[in-house]
C-alpha cells in the first residue's frame, strides 16, 4: 500500500525549498486538496516511506527564475550572518553564489569587492567587479564601482590611475545623463590636479538639453562641492553654479521639493532674496508647510528682517501651537523689542508645553515683575515654586508681586520661607533682601521684627564700600527707621539723628525732607516743620498719589501755625491725590470744623542737650 503523503524527502538529494514551500502552500490551499481520498484507510497515512520522493504538483513547483532567486536569497541571508560574526571569506563566498544566481546585483558586486579587498584578496576583487562589469555593461553603476576600486586600490600604479580613468570616462560617454558619473569623473581630475578639465566637463553637463530638475540639482551639488563658495565673497565658478541651479527650477513646475532644495542652495549661498522668493513660492502652495515656514524665517534672522521674522514665527505658532522653541523664540524677539507684556505670554506657553530650566522660570518671572503683572505673576511663580520646591528663589520672588499688591502677610511668609530655604546660599540674603523683609513687617504693623531687620541691613551697608548705590540705600534705610520710630512715637531723638544722617547722605531726596520736617512737628518746632516741608514739596516735583502724605503734613503744621486757610489749601489738595485715605479726610474735617485760625504756635525753645544718661523721649506733639 502506498502512503498519500507527499513532499517526503527521499535519504538522497534534501530539496528543503522545495519542502519549505509545499508546505506554506498547503496549508494555505482549501482543506481535501491534497488530503486523502474518500475511502482511504488511517493508516494510509502513518506509512511514511523515508527512501522514497515525491515530485509536488506542477502548479507548487517554482520557475527556473523563482528558484534562482530562492537561492539566491538564502545565500545572502547566510553571508549577512557570516559578515556580521566578522566570518569574511565565509561572507564572501556565500554573496558570491547570489552573484553566479543573479549577476545584475552590481551594488552586492561592489560590498563583495570591498570585502574580498579587506580579506587580502585584491586580484580575487577586481576580477569580480571586471567580470560584473561585462554582465552589466548596460547601467552606469558597475563602470563606477569598478573605476572607484581601482583608483583606490591601484592608485599608486600610473597604469591603475589611467585605467580608472578611461573606465569612467567611458562610462561618461555612454551615460551622459548620469550625474553619478560626472561626480565620480570630476573627484578623478580633482585628485590628478586636473581642475581645469574638470570643469570643462561639468561645463559640458550643464550644456545638455535634460528636461529633469533633479539632474540639475545632483549637477549644482558637484560643481557647488567641487569649488565651494568662499566666506569672503563668491567664486569665480558661483556664475556656472547660480546657473544650474536657476535651470533646476524653472524646470521644476509644481515640484516643490526641487523648488524647496533651489531655495536651500541660495540660503546656503546668502543669496537672501532668491531664497525668500522660492520658500514663499513653496509655502504659498503648501501653506502647512512648517519646515519651509522655519526655513524662511532662519533668511530672515540672517537678513536682520526683524518684522517679518516675527511675522513668519507667528504664522507658524498659529499652526503649530505646541511648538515650544518657536514660541521663545517669539518671546525673545518681544524681549529684544522690549515689549515685555506681549513677550510673556509665550514664555508661558512654551513653558507649560515643555518644563524649561530654573533659569528661564526665573527670567519670565523676573519680567511679569518688572511690568507689574502682579497677579499673573503670583499665579506664575507659584507654578515654578511647585516644579522647583528646594529653590529659595521662587518664594524670593513672590515677595515682589505679593508687595506690589500690598499683601503683607503673604510677602512675609514668602521672605521667611525664602530665608529656610536659603542655607546654602547666604549671597541672596544681602543688604537689598534685609530692607524689602524689615519693610513687609513694618507695612503689616511687626513694629518689633522690622527694627531688628532694619539694624541687619545697616550692619550689612557698613561693611560695604561707600559707592553712590550704597550710600543711597544707605540713607533710604535711615530714613525708614526713623520715619517709622517717629509714626509709632518711639525713640523720637535717635529717630531725628537718623533722619538728619539720611539728609546729609542724599539732600535732594524729597522723601527724606519730609521725614525730617515731620520730625521737626513732632519736636513741636513747627517752623522748622513748614520750612522743611515746603522744601520736600519743591522737591517732589508734579505731585502724585505718593506725594499726598507730603501736603498732608505741611497742612497740619499751616494749622498748628495758624494759617487755617494755606491748611485747608494743601489738606484739600492731599485729599484730591488720595481720596481712600482716611486720615487725610479726618484731617481735612477736623481743620474744617475749627471756628477760628488758631493763634500761631510758638517755636520750641532750643535746649542745650542732656547728658546721655539723662535723656528722655519727648512727648509727640
Amino acid at each position: 500500500m502506498k502512503a498519500k503523503q507527499r513532499c517526503r524527502p527521499t535519504l538522497g538529494v534534501h530539496r528543503c525549498l522545495v519542502l519549505y514551500t509545499c508546505l506554506v502552500f498547503a496549508c494555505l490551499l482549501p482543506s481535501g486538496h491534497l488530503g486523502a481520498k474518500q475511502g482511504d484507510a488511517l493508516e494510509d497515512f502513518a506509512e511514511v516511506y523515508i527512501d522514497q520522493y515525491f515530485e509536488p504538483e506542477e502548479d507548487l513547483l517554482l520557475s527556473e527564475a523563482g528558484r534562482q532567486k530562492s537561492r539566491a536569497l538564502a545565500y545572502y541571508s547566510r553571508g549577512r550572518t557570516y559578515e556580521s560574526n566578522g566570518r569574511l571569506n565565509e561572507a564572501i563566498e556565500a554573496y558570491k553564489e547570489v552573484l553566479a544566481a543573479q549577476p545584475d546585483q552590481h551594488f552586492l558586486a561592489r560590498k563583495t569587492a570591498y570585502l574580498m579587498a579587506r580579506a587580502g584578496r585584491n586580484d580575487e576583487a577586481l576580477k569580480l567587479l571586471e567580470d560584473n562589469l561585462e554582465a552589466n555593461s548596460e547601467v552606469p553603476a558597475p563602470y563606477i564601482a569598478l573605476s572607484e576600486y581601482l583608483a583606490t586600490y591601484q592608485g599608486n600604479s600610473p597604469t591603475g590611475r589611467a585605467r580608472a580613468l578611461d573606465i569612467i570616462e567611458d562610462a561618461a560617454r555612454k551615460f551622459p545623463n548620469e550625474p553619478a558619473v560626472y561626480d565620480h569623473l570630476v573627484r578623478l581630475l580633482i585628485a590628478g590636479n586636473r581642475r581645469d578639465d574638470a570643469k570643462v566637463v561639468m561645463e559640458q553637463a550643464a550644456a545638455r538639453d535634460n528636461k529633469d530638475p533633479n539632474y540639475w540639482l545632483a549637477i549644482g551639488k558637484i560643481v557647488g562641492r567641487a569649488w565651494p563658495p568662499r566666506s569672503n565673497g563668491p567664486s569665480k565658478n558661483s556664475e556656472l553654479v547660480n546657473q544650474i541651479y536657476a535651470k533646476a527650477l524653472s524646470l521644476a513646475g509644481e515640484n516643490w521639493d526641487v523648488v524647496e532644495t533651489v531655495a536651500d542652495f541660495y540660503h546656503a549661498t546668502r543669496q537672501f532674496p532668491g531664497a525668500v522668493e522660492s520658500y514663499l513660492t513653496v509655502i504659498q502652495r503648501n501653506p502647512d508647510q512648517l519646515v519651509t515656514r522655519e526655513k524662511l524665517a532662519r533668511v530672515y534672522a540672517a537678513m536682520g528682517e526683524d518684522d517679518k521674522l516675527l511675522e513668519t514665527l507667528l504664522g507658524i505658532a498659529e499652526i503649530d501651537t505646541q511648538n515650544a522653541t518657536i514660541l521663545r523664540q517669539i518671546a525673545g524677539i518681544y524681549i529684544k523689542r522690549e515689549q515685555y507684556p506681549e513677550a510673556v505670554p509665550y514664555f508661558q506657553k512654551a513653558l507649560a508645553i515643555a518644563k524649561g530650566t530654573e533659569e528661564e522660570y526665573k527670567a519670565v518671572a523676573g519680567v511679569m515683575i518688572e511690568e507689574r503683572q502682579s497677579e499673573a505673576a503670583i499665579d506664575f511663580i507659584k507654578g515654578a515654586a511647585y516644579l522647583f520646591p528646594e529653590s529659595p528663589d521662587f518664594p524670593l520672588l513672590l515677595t515682589y508681586p505679593f508687595a506690589f499688591e500690598e499683601k503683607w502677610e503673604k510677602a512675609v511668609e514668602q521672605f521667611e520661607k525664602a530665608v529656610e530655604l536659603g542655607t546654602e546660599k547666604p549671597e541672596m540674603f544681602n543688604e537689598s533682601f534685609y530692607f524689602r523683609f524689615a519693610a513687609a513687617n513694618e507695612r503689616l504693623g511687626n513694629i518689633e521684627k522690622a527694627e531688628k531687620l532694619f539694624q541687619k541691613t545697616i550692619e550689612l551697608l557698613s561693611k560695604l564700600n561707600p559707592d553712590e548705590e550704597v550710600q543711597q540705600l544707605t540713607a533710604t534705610t535711615y530714613n525708614y527707621l526713623g520715619y517709622m520710630w517717629l509714626e509709632n512715637d518711639m525713640n523720637l531723638n535717635e529717630a531725628g539723628e537718623l533722619i538728619k544722617t539720611a539728609a546729609d547722605l542724599d539732600p535732594e531726596s524729597g522723601a527724606i525732607a519730609d521725614s525730617l520736617g515731620w520730625f521737626y512737628f513732632k519736636k513741636g518746632d513747627y517752623e522748622k516743620a513748614r520750612d522743611e516741608l515746603l522744601r520736600a514739596e519743591e522737591l517732589m516735583g508734579e505731585p502724585g498719589e505718593d506725594e499726598a502724605e507730603i501736603l498732608d503734613h505741611i497742612g497740619q503744621v499751616f494749622h498748628k501755625l495758624g494759617d487755617r486757610e494755606k491748611a485747608l489749601e494743601y489738606l484739600e489738595k492731599a485729599v484730591e491725590l488720595d481720596p481712600e485715605n482716611s486720615d487725610y479726610a479726618r484731617h481735612l474735617e477736623e481743620v474744617r470744623n475749627s471756628e477760628s485760625k488758631e493763634a500761631p504756635a510758638e517755636a520750641a525753645p532750643v535746649q542745650a542737650p542732656k547728658p546721655e544718661a539723662e535723656k528722655e523721649e519727648q512727648p509727640a506733639a
